[in-house]
């Protein structure tokens, strides 16, 4: 398997993984969006909770360049740790989700 569909790959696992754990809000569902052809993947809850309207990306992670884009994170967990632990090389994460000049201090990939 090549780096790229490794890279795939490894995002679609962790991010079924997360959308395993339902809310209690059986009004709330879980959806899973993976776009091989554009390398874009996301997890969001959609619903409601009486008369509030929930819609929100939980994980979104683009592929760019040979790299993972994690773009939002509204999980407790380092995403990217569990990345590295399935074998994603730790300079081909970047943390889109911090502005640019502080992506060097993060311990990951810039871009």
């Amino acid at each position: 398997m090549d780096k790229l569909e490794s890279y795939r790959s490894c995002i679609e696992i962790l991010l079924e993984k997360y959308a395993q754990f339902q809310t209690e809000n059986k009004e709330v569902e879980n959806q899973l969006f993976f776009d091989p052809i554009r390398n874009h993947y996301q997890f969001m809850r959609v619903g409601w909770k009486d008369l509030e309207r929930i819609y929100y990306t939980v994980l979104h992670f683009d592929i760019k360049d040979g790299k993972i884009w994690l773009q939002q994170n509204a999980t407790e967990s380092d995403v990217g740790q569990e990345l590295i632990e399935m074998g994603v090389d730790k300079e081909d994460i970047v943390l889109g989700l911090h502005p640019p000049y502080k992506r060097p201090y993060t311990g990951y990939g810039v871009a």
